[in-house]
């Protein structure tokens, strides 16, 4: 159930969404009178004193819901399918529309105009959520009213209920904005109209929909067109050549560069100068405002301290960060300071030193991330690493990335990445190549599963990597039992499930 800022008149929702409210046989409703705080599309949750919304889904009809909701209290319902309704014993209001999701995003778009807060958009091929946490988490702190979008919700029914659930007084609402065909993040965008636009990271991601490499560009980039093109604010993340470009040609006079350079070698990183790190190249190109993030010292539970440089206005800064971050995501928490700074310096007129202290009195141990995106659990013997919410090659790379900042034997339990189209066969190949990178041979174990088992086997052996195959949890276990380790990790595209494996994995695993 979905709480509104404010009551809206049913006559009001109605030509919000542009429909047409039917009366049901043998009643005669006062429209204006029948008053509308809660919203409902699953007859599972709460459904009384709400107006009911029927959304068509690829395995269900909430049509074939509407009479239970009204059994359950439903004060209206909007619907689509005209021909199923008119079958229907129903006695309460009903406004037909062209389309209940499209209703929706019209609904939730009016309340975020009329409560109208600053809004931030988060997109990118991977890592939006834990960026939308992170801005939050950092605006939070400070003390403004903050709104973010639930769990992962960046599609149009995520976006509705996001916008939706909006309070009266927040101030700040962040969305993410995700896509997994072309013209979806035009679509949202344009709804959710945001202020700021931030653009994590760019990488191949679900390629059936969106054919090519240089459409996914072209999709993620749309959410900073837009916002530069109303004058707002844009955050990119500099350190991916591609996005680097597309920042240095876009014409903004409010864009704000962030990165975290990746190295193979992680020693180094610590002991360099901050502003080596980026290039001197690099450095005679940024006349604008920017944070370099750069990880300096990782615990054995992936708790990172992180150098901090900031050039803002002319205005230079470097300090240091403790958090219970892992190292890859440095470019998160950039973009995060990033949209903190710019927002206190430009929009709220506060002095930089003043800024950068309030950053450093934030305790970035209470951050907490959602489930399964490298949440890492202490079993004594060995560190457990669930980052099976999603993969793609980008985000797969970035666990690499981390784990080789560890020393120790490492076992990878890896699964599908998939939406990955005709480009399938060769990214799974390329998972050793990506592996090289960051992992030592000798210490890294690859147990395989999946689709596309045999083209990570043969990648990964290519590269010098002890390679399984499993099929089933059991023998998985079993071949674990065998080998001493000291981390393991489990990453796999949530289709596949890993986040199960994960749990039986904790529950029963028994060393021996």
């Amino acid at each position: 159930m979905i709480e509104l800022p404010f009551d809206l008149t049913l006559r009001e929702i109605s030509q919000i969404c542009e429909g047409k409210i039917l009366q049901p046989k043998n009643d005669h409703y006062n429209f204006d009178e029948i008053k509308i705080k809660y919203l409902s599309f699953d007859t599972r949750e709460q459904v009384s004193e709400c107006l009911f919304i029927p959304i068509k889904g690829s395995r269900f009809d909430g049509h074939d819901f509407i009479e239970e909701a009204q059994k359950k209290g439903a004060k209206a319902t909007l619907f689509s399918d005209y021909e199923k309704v008119r079958k229907l014993n129903l006695s309460i209001p009903c406004v037909f529309v062209e389309d209940t999701k499209e209703a929706f995003l019209k609904l939730s778009s009016y309340i975020r105009k009329r409560v109208n807060p600053l809004v931030i958009a988060v997109g990118g091929s991977a890592g939006k959520t834990t960026t939308k946490e992170l801005i939050y988490f950092v605006l939070n702190s400070s003390g403004l009213s903050v709104h973010k979008s639930k769990k992962s919700f960046n599609n149009e029914i995520g976006v509705s209920i996001s916008m939706s659930s909006l309070k009266k007084d927040t101030e700040v609402a962040i969305f993410e904005i995700g896509t997994s065909s072309l013209g979806e993040i035009e679509k949202l965008t344009k709804f959710v109209e945001p202020d700021f636009g931030v653009l994590v990271s760019y990488g191949k991601e679900h390629l059936e929909g969106l054919r090519s490499p240089e459409l996914v560009l072209k999709e993620e980039t749309y959410l900073t067109d837009f916002v530069a093109g109303k004058g707002g604010a844009v955050f990119i993340n500099i350190g991916v050549d591609e996005l680097k470009d597309y920042f240095f040609r876009l014409n903004s006079h409010k864009k704000v560069g962030f990165l975290m350079p990746l190295y193979k070698n992680h020693n180094k990183i610590s002991k360099a100068e901050p502003l080596s790190i980026v290039g001197a190249e690099l450095l005679k190109m940024l006349r604008t405002d920017f944070v370099l993030v750069y990880p300096r010292d990782v615990s054995r539970k992936f708790e990172t301290e992180f150098g901090i440089y900031v050039s803002f206005s002319d205005m230079k800064k470097e300090f240091y960060i403790r958090t219970n971050l892992a190292p890859h995501f440095g470019s998160n928490l950039a973009s995060a300071l990033s949209v903190f700074i710019f927002f206190f310096q430009y929009i709220r007129g506060e002095g930089f030193d003043h800024i950068i202290d309030m950053l450093q009195s934030i305790n970035f141990f209470d951050f907490k991330n959602e489930s399964s995106r490298f949440n890492v659990f202490d079993l004594g013997k060995f560190i457990v690493v669930d980052d099976s919410y999603n993969s793609n090659p980008l985000s797969l790379s970035a666990l690499f990335y981390s784990a080789g900042f560890q020393k120790g034997k490492k076992v990878f339990v890896i699964g599908d990445m998939l939406e990955l189209g005709e480009f399938s066969e060769i990214e799974h190949l390329k998972i050793g190549e990506s592996a090289s990178m960051y992992l030592e041979k000798d210490n890294s174990f690859f147990f395989v599963s999946g689709e596309f088992e045999k083209y990570m086997e043969e990648g990964l052996r290519a590269k010098g990597f002890q390679v399984s195959v499993f099929k089933k949890n059991d023998e998985l276990f079993e071949s674990l039992r065998r080998i001493h380790f000291d981390f393991i990790f489990f990453k796999a595209s949530r289709a596949r499930k890993f986040d199960l494996i994960v749990q039986d994995f904790i529950n029963n695993f028994k060393p021996s």
